[in-house]
């Protein structure tokens, strides 16, 4: 269930990204550094700011901003390579992505469907257009497989719900394959390698190295390629028969627990969160299975990725982790 539920959040976040580019705003554009520009028109009554940004280590960097004036705005800068930005309409929290390169990009929006931009002038953004299109019949199964398990768990269906989830893992190892397929084909394109950055999380070291090295020299030295590199340096570190890297992170109570201390018993590290619905499902069968080994030296080493302490807190105490 985890995997599934992590399969969904990619489906519905599907532009997010950790990308911390060299780029340049428009400050520096108006210095004669300019490179691309990005004509907006908009669809729709709208007065106000509009701005520019990009996802950088899980938070939103804003690049620009300006006044749309006649139902027009204007963005000048320059990027390395093809990166995906973001434009925001002050009072407005949706946002509309599209591929930024060193071109002519015009853009048009409607006010009312943001999410969906008509993007001219930029040969990623519509590489990336037609690889969503391509792939668009894997997300629409996947997404019915999932409301049809939804369904059958809250009707107590247990039986079918696992056929359900058995469908959905077998269409997601198709849609996966697809992802890897076309950035094997792609490899010349930056855009192969935001699509595999955005469904790492689906495959292994080998899988993501393959690919990796398929890439043509000018996409491997890409930041999304270079978030990939490191994430198989890491997930080399951490493979099946590696010795795990040691940690030390305070408890509930501020006291340090350091991983090594643990050494000796059968260990569980189980990685949560308060606001993980597939993980708090789970945490009574781990509550459970603790209670009924640990006496044989099974111990459970739970860490959250709570950003604030009293959901935390909360979360162990609603759920009995002792």
């Amino acid at each position: 269930m985890k995997k599934v539920f992590i399969l969904l959040i990619s489906i519905a976040l599907f532009a997010s990204c950790n990308n911390n580019g060299d780029n340049k705003n428009s400050s520096e554009a108006n210095s004669g550094n300019t490179n691309y520009t990005i004509n907006g028109t908009i669809d729709g009554d709208f007065t106000g700011a509009v701005y520019l940004k990009k996802r950088g280590e899980g938070d939103w960097i804003l690049l620009d901003s300006t006044t749309a004036q006649n139902n027009a705005f204007e963005f000048k800068g320059s990027v390395i390579d093809p990166e995906i930005y973001y434009i925001q309409f002050e009072g407005n929290n949706q946002y509309c992505r599209l591929f930024v390169e060193n071109s002519e990009i015009g853009i048009k929006i409607n006010i009312n469907d943001i999410r969906n931009p008509e993007v001219t002038g930029s040969k990623s953004d519509k590489e990336f257009k037609e690889f969503q299109e391509q792939s668009s019949a894997y997300e629409k199964q996947l997404n019915d497989m999932w409301n049809n398990m939804k369904t059958a768990k809250q009707a107590g269906d247990d039986a079918t719900a696992k056929m359900w989830e058995d469908k959905l893992d077998s269409v997601d190892a198709l849609r996966q394959q697809f992802a890897l397929d076309y950035a094997m084909e792609n490899n010349k394109s930056v855009v192969s390698a935001f699509v595999i950055y955005l469904n790492s999380y689906s495959y292994d070291e080998t899988q993501l190295e393959t690919v990796l090295n398929n890439f043509s020299p000018e996409v491997k030295n890409s930041e999304y390629a270079k978030t990939l590199q490191e994430k198989v340096n890491i997930m080399k570190k951490v493979a099946i028969g590696k010795k795990a890297t040691d940690f030390t992170m305070n408890n509930t109570e501020g006291k340090p627990v350091t991983l090594s201390s643990l050494y000796g018993k059968y260990l569980l590290i189980d990685f949560w969160a308060a606001w993980c619905s597939p993980c708090r499902a789970e945490n009574p069968n781990l509550v459970a299975t603790y209670n009924k080994y640990k006496d044989k030296g099974f111990e459970i080493l739970g860490i959250s990725f709570d950003k604030t302490k009293d959901d935390w807190l909360k979360a162990i105490k609603d759920d009995h982790l002792t």
